[in-house]
Formats: C-alpha cells, structure tokens, sequence
C-alpha cells in the first residue's frame, strides 16, 4: 500500500488523484464543509466501485449507531464479484480512542482490496488511531469556505450551470444566502432553471428577488443588530431587523434571538468584570470564543444600567406580542426605536 509523503493534503490534490485514478486504502474527511465532503466521498465511491459493484461490496455506516467490529468485520470478507470492498464511515469523530483499539489492526495492515473512508468533523491528532490514519492513507481537511473563496466557487459552479456570473453579482449572492455551498448550489439550481437559455447572465437584482436569505446570514444578523443598537444606529438596526423578517423566521423566534443575545452580553459582562477567563465564559454558555470577545465589546457600549434597561425592553416586547397589543412586526420595530433611543437619550454608549 501507498504512504502518504505530503504532511497536507489538500482538496484539489484529491480530486486530481481520483481524475489520475492514484487511490489510497484509507481516507479521513474533516472540516465543516459537507458539500465538498460529500462531493469527495461520492467521487471515490465512483472511482473505487465502478458500476454495480457498490450494490454488493460498499459498506456505509453511522459512528452514532454502529461499533468499529462491524467495520472491521465487514472490511474482512472478500468482495462479491469485484475487485474492491469499501466502507464509508460517517461520524467517525463519534468514537473515543477506546472505541477506535479493534480498528487499529486493520489499519496497520489494510487487504489489497480493503479500502476504509472516514469522515469527521474533528478528531483527537493526539491518538494512535489519528497517528496511523495519517501515516498510512490520507488525511482531507475540508475547513468552511470565507465569502471570497465562497464568491469563487458560485461563478465556477454558475458556470457549470450554464449561467453567466459576475463577481459583484456572486458576492451578492453569498451576502443574500451565507457561505454554505448546500444552499448555494440550492439558489444556483432555482436560478438556473429560472433564466432563459438565451439569456444566462444574472443579476444582482434576479437574486434579490429569488434567492431566500439564509439561516447563517440571519444568524451573523443578529451580531450585527445587536452592534448597531449599542451604537444607537436606528437605521442599520431597522435595515438588519428587515433581513431577518426576510429570512422566514416568525417575529417570536427573532425576538428570542435578540433577547438571548442580549443575555449572553449580560452574563459575559459580569462574569468578566468577576475575573472568570473567557475561555470559561464560552463554556459555560455554550457559545464559541469569538462570540464572547464580541459580546464583552458590545456589553462596554451598553454598560450595566444599559443592558438591564435592554432586557426590560425585550420583556415588555414579548409581552405586546403575546397579549395582542401589537402585531408581531410592528412590536419589533417598535422594540428597535425604543432599544435605540435609550442608547441615544440614557448615554449608554
């Protein structure tokens, strides 16, 4: 078997391998990015087991549900009417390093016809079992893509897609939907089949119109609104309170997002002004590291008198909505007048 000569291994090496059909035994996806993950797992299933040859020697299984016997156990039996057997396990990241001991042998000496596909989202590289995977096959780091090399993608994938993409028309698009290459390909798709085949050029106006906001964007909204009521920026925070209307969340669930980030910014103050570390903070709200960092900047614009008076806010918010006063909309837009003017008139800023 082939060992692994490069310390990284990049996605387009692998592609290239598979186009020049250089396959490895042993191949350990990680990153965040499932739609070029998925992508690369679909093409060496291709490559490996060509026709119906996966219909009798192809092994799929979940790291939640199943243990790592049954993989040895089915990586052991010679194939069917083939050259290859092939086991793709997802959630490898699912099993501890005591769990991975029973795979260890296989992997220090895999049959020629074996072939073992693992795809994680992050895994221990302290362990023997990482320590072996990584000698002895191939190890793909598949990290999220930025908005520049997500823009990137649209016009090849556009492009592929038969439609005509400009680089100020992708990187609205990415603004519009987030960087998740699943909902691009999604709005790509819904684009495509819109435009007329004499006519593939699109516009930053046909995607306002078509493509749906996404639940990232409305997410990285929420940050943004909450930035803009601590600089009392009514417009900004009117505009982003639009977005998030647009991206199909019911008015309550905005008003949860708001209201919960406006108690993490309340917890992360005071448990920082007690001396608690942040990488503490994020732990115990669940929440990732530059997230606190985000909202210990936030809380210093507000200060404390600001950030109950903010809460209060919301309450009296969710109470409007509850109680008919106003109409879910309305009361939100009303929460962005009265959040901004305290910061404005109350000098919380």
């Amino acid at each position: 078997m082939r060992k692994s000569r490069q310390t990284d291994y990049t996605y387009q090496e692998l592609m290239s391998d598979i186009k020049s059909n250089r396959l490895d035994s042993i191949y350990l996806f990680m990153g965040d990015e499932d739609f070029l993950i998925g992508q690369g797992v679909a093409a060496l299933k291709r490559a490996l087991l060509p026709g119906e040859e996966s219909n009798w020697n192809l092994g799929q299984f979940e790291g939640k549900v199943t243990d790592c016997e049954e993989v040895v156990s089915f990586l052991s039996i010679l194939p069917v009417f083939g050259a290859k057997r092939v086991a793709v396990v997802r959630d490898f990241d699912h099993w501890n390093a005591a769990e991975t001991e029973s795979l260890l042998p296989l992997l220090e000496d895999m049959p020629e016809y074996a072939h073992l596909i693992m795809v994680a989202s992050k895994i221990d590289k302290r362990t023997k079992c990482y320590r072996l995977i990584k000698s002895r096959g191939k190890v793909v780091e598949v990290p999220g893509l930025d908005a520049t090399a997500a823009g990137t993608w649209v016009i090849k994938r556009g492009a592929a897609l038969g439609l005509e993409i400009s680089r100020q028309a992708a990187r609205r698009l990415v603004d519009q939907v987030g960087c998740s290459l699943w909902q691009l390909d999604s709005e790509l798709s819904k684009l495509a089949c819109y435009k007329d085949n004499g006519d593939p050029e699109v516009t930053e106006q046909e995607i306002e119109q078509i493509a749906v906001t996404g639940r990232e964007v409305a997410d990285n909204a929420i940050f943004r609104f909450t930035d803009a009521v601590a600089e009392g920026n009514r417009r900004l925070a009117m505009d982003l309170l639009e977005r998030l209307l647009a991206s199909g969340r019911e008015p309550l669930s905005i008003l949860a997002m708001i209201a919960r980030q406006l108690r993490i910014i309340a917890f992360a103050s005071e448990a920082s002004r007690a001396g608690i570390p942040q990488s503490d903070i994020a732990r115990e709200l669940g929440v990732p590291g530059f997230a606190i960092q985000r909202a210990l900047n936030q809380g210093q614009h507000i200060g404390p008198d600001g950030m109950r008076g903010a809460l209060l806010i919301a309450f009296q918010t969710d109470r409007e909505i509850k109680s008919g006063l106003h109409l879910p909309d309305r009361a939100l837009e009303l929460l962005v007048v009265r959040l901004t003017e305290a910061m404005s008139n109350s000098g919380w800023s």
